[in-house]
This record gives structure tokens, C-alpha cells and sequence, in this order.
């Protein structure tokens, strides 16, 4: 007799496909058209905050913000707890935490850490956006630290300003912004396609 007992039989169903929902991630089946920025959000000795580009798809747009943190006179641990509380990861949101937003021509205010719900409360609801968190990832050494955020704005916004908002109280960084016109990244989108046909 065998101290491990058998596997239990393989499922034959096949899986259950997940449906999407849209205000939480970009469509995995789109090939995106990607639109340049490069613009500096907000800037320290320490800290800079950089859009550097949008990924257009159907129905929403990914941002995607580069944070780099230099290490000046702090010690590589104080870095790294910096790096670490940007979001409030340890120990629960504080309010020196970074923060982002979006601010739409219609006068919508999208917070990425606020999920606060469509006014009449129907999550289908087109006209109210929302902002989720999409990717996280970094690299670095000792004295550099880089980090890619990712923000995903669902439905694609109305024409006319689009501003993207942050603040990093614990870093020093007042409320900055990069404002855009949406007309570009509309434009982009009736031309995205499916990426398997």
C-alpha cells in the first residue's frame, strides 16, 4: 500500500469561461493602439512622477505611470519602506499614501483607491466611470527604485479635457496634474481590433 493515495480523476467539463468585466481590466482579445505622453506628473529630489503612455482600447483607456524613486540621503531600507507604503500595502491606508486620479471634461472626479458606485446604483452604468488598478511591477538597486502603475478608466471618457491627478503626501508631492485632450485617444479607438480572428 502507498503512503500517497491515487489522484482523483481527471474533470473532462470544460472549463467555465469568466466573463469579462469591463470596468475592472482591458479586454484580453483587443490588441490596443498605443498613444505616446512622456509628460512629468510631478517632480522631487527624491521622487518623479511620469505618464508615459496611454494604451487605447474599444471601450477604455490603460494608463500606464512610471514612478522613480531616488535615494538621495535616505538609507536603501528607508527606500525600500518607501516604495513599499506608496499604496498603504503594510499597515492599511494612510493619508500620506500616493494616490491617483481622474478628472473627465463632464466633471467627473474617478478615484482609483474610492470605489464609490454609480450614483443609481446600476454598475452597468456607462455614464459613470470607473478607475482600477491594472499592472505593478518595478525594478532597481540601491539607490534607484522604478515601479510601473497601471490605471484602467472604463467606458472611454467624453471629448474634451482629461486630466490625471496624483499626490504623495509622505514623499512630498502636492496634488499635480497632466491634463490631455481626449479627442486623440478617441480617435484611436475605432481603429483598435480584435487581436484573434
Amino acid at each position: 500500500m502507498s503512503f500517497f493515495p491515487l489522484d482523483p480523476p481527471a474533470d473532462d467539463d470544460p472549463p467555465l469561461e469568466q466573463e469579462r468585466n469591463p470596468r475592472w481590466q482591458p479586454s484580453d482579445e483587443e490588441l490596443p493602439r498605443v498613444f505616446p505622453i512622456s509628460e512629468v506628473l510631478a517632480a522631487t529630489d527624491t521622487v518623479a512622477i511620469v505618464v508615459m503612455e496611454a494604451r487605447v482600447y474599444s471601450d477604455g483607456i490603460e494608463f500606464l505611470i512610471e514612478r522613480r524613486l531616488r535615494r538621495g540621503d535616505r538609507s536603501e531600507q528607508e527606500l525600500q519602506l518607501a516604495h513599499w507604503g506608496a499604496h498603504g500595502l503594510h499597515g492599511g491606508p494612510s493619508a500620506g499614501r500616493l494616490r491617483y486620479g481622474v478628472a473627465l471634461s463632464d466633471g467627473q472626479q474617478v478615484l482609483l483607491d474610492a470605489f464609490a458606485g454609480p450614483p443609481d446604483g446600476d454598475p452597468h452604468d456607462a455614464s459613470w466611470h470607473s478607475l482600477f488598478p491594472t499592472n505593478g511591477h518595478g525594478s532597481g538597486s540601491g539607490d534607484y527604485q522604478r515601479f510601473e502603475d497601471g490605471l484602467w478608466l472604463w467606458p472611454l471618457p467624453p471629448s474634451g479635457a482629461l486630466e490625471i491627478v496624483a499626490e504623495w503626501p509622505e514623499q512630498g508631492v502636492p496634488e499635480a496634474r497632466v491634463v490631455l485632450d481626449s479627442a486623440p485617444l478617441l480617435d484611436l479607438a475605432v481603429s483598435v481590433r480584435p487581436l484573434w480572428t
